[in-house]
């Protein structure tokens, strides 16, 4: 049976229909291969212009959600073609509710970065810094029982490392899944004990960044991580070791040798 969507206000028409198409695709209403309606009955459904149309479906193109083809139409493509890193698509995912395979690999690339991250911020942070550190990690701890102000503490927090890092790509890379990462704090954070869990975690992150003790930050954080890890896994309701992938395959563990780092301050 055809998707029925539903007309649409009469502002950035073209952007509502990116979002409404989006967004059903995101929830599975279409599967890789299934073709939308011809551009006539969008047209109509939607209550817009062809031209209008043709505009939101070259965004989605541009997405790699959709192709259009001669006599075939235009269909849905496969995940795999997605551009996962776009921000709207990142946003309607997080919309849609939490995905456990997605919020798994945020948890993944979280685990490659962010341990590095804080071992590069232990040796060049400034002064005033490890201070902004230091106060968003006191903040935590005023707010650990709340679950919403807590997510933006520690936002604010995990923002503030990457700040310190003084690597404008890492910066940016940040930024581009600050939907995700909202996304899995979500998840977690109303989990009964999560918070308090990992708030010792957080304050040993901060105090080595404090003492610049790079390996210190950097272990401190990869623990974190996987701390956060297993309560995503709690929150969802299936076993780390039931879900196809484990962290024990990461080349090095919190108990063994991180990858040196030549240049930069250590313990």
């Amino acid at each position: 049976m055809a998707r029925t969507f539903r007309s649409l206000r009469r502002q950035n028409l073209s952007a509502q229909v990116v979002r409404e198409i989006g967004l059903s695709i995101m929830r599975k209403d279409f599967q890789p291969g299934d073709a939308l309606l011809s551009e006539p009955e969008l047209s109509q459904q939607f209550n817009v212009s062809r031209p209008v149309l043709r505009e939101a479906l070259k965004v989605l193109a541009e997405k790699g959600l959709i192709e259009a083809r001669p006599r075939t139409g235009t269909r849905v493509r496969p995940r795999a073609d997605w551009n996962l890193l776009d921000p709207e698509v990142l946003t309607w995912q997080y919309e849609v509710g939490p995905d456990p395979a997605f919020l798994e690999a945020v948890c993944e690339v979280r685990l490659m970065f962010e341990p590095m991250t804080a071992r590069l911020a232990a040796s060049r942070a400034t002064a005033e810094e490890i201070e902004t550190i230091e106060e968003a990690c006191g903040r935590l701890e005023e707010l650990v029982e709340e679950a919403e102000p807590y997510i933006e503490a520690d936002l604010a927090f995990h923002s503030a490392i990457c700040a310190a890092a003084h690597n404008e790509l890492l910066e940016r890379i940040v930024a581009t899944l600050a939907a995700p990462l909202r996304a899995s704090r979500l998840v977690t954070a109303r989990l009964p004990g999560a918070n308090q869990r990992t708030m010792p975690l957080h304050r040993r992150v901060a105090e080595a960044i404090r003492l610049r003790q790079g390996l210190t930050a950097e272990e401190a954080m990869r623990d974190l991580i996987v701390l956060t890890t297993e309560d995503v896994h709690r929150a969802l309701g299936y076993a780390l070791s039931g879900s196809g992938r484990s962290l024990s395959a990461c080349p090095y563990d919190s108990q063994s040798e991180a990858p040196a780092v030549t240049g930069e301050g250590g313990e």
